[in-house]
């Protein structure tokens, strides 16, 4: 089974292949002008390379959206290791990964609102797979 990739391996992956096919951007400071054009957050060109480098790890998600906005591959791109990408298994990890991410940027006010929306959601799904009529 080959080894995972890193967030690092994956960005400059996306980086060396925008500047093999001649599209921009082609260095941090591009990379950063047209986040902030796209509306993205402020994302430095240092802060770009050292996500690039894997001096920095771990970035909050919506620097992560930015990225894959940036380069057109859906946010999952970051988080899958190549199997997964070709046949679409391990979703389901992926997108826990995603909410939980989201969730570490809210308020403990509002992780707690999240987390009785989880409560509810699980009951009502218990009581419809223990319902006589369900598939």
């Amino acid at each position: 089974m080959p080894a995972q990739r890193t967030f690092a391996e994956k960005l400059s992956t996306l980086i060396d292949s925008a500047r093999a096919d001649g599209h921009a951007p082609h260095s941090y400071r591009e990379m950063s002008a047209a986040i902030e054009r796209a509306g993205g957050p402020a994302m430095s060109p240092a802060y770009l390379q050292q996500l690039a480098t894997g001096k920095r790890v771990n970035p909050k998600i919506h620097y992560v959206e930015a990225l894959a906005k940036l380069f057109a591959v859906p946010v999952t791109y970051f988080f899958e290791d190549e199997a997964e990408q070709g046949t679409g298994t391990g979703g389901a990890d992926v997108e826990a990964k995603l909410m939980a991410m989201r969730a570490q940027e809210l308020s403990p006010q509002g992780r707690r609102q999240v987390m009785a929306l989880l409560d509810l959601v699980e009951r009502y799904e218990k009581a419809d797979r223990e319902s006589p009529g369900a598939t």
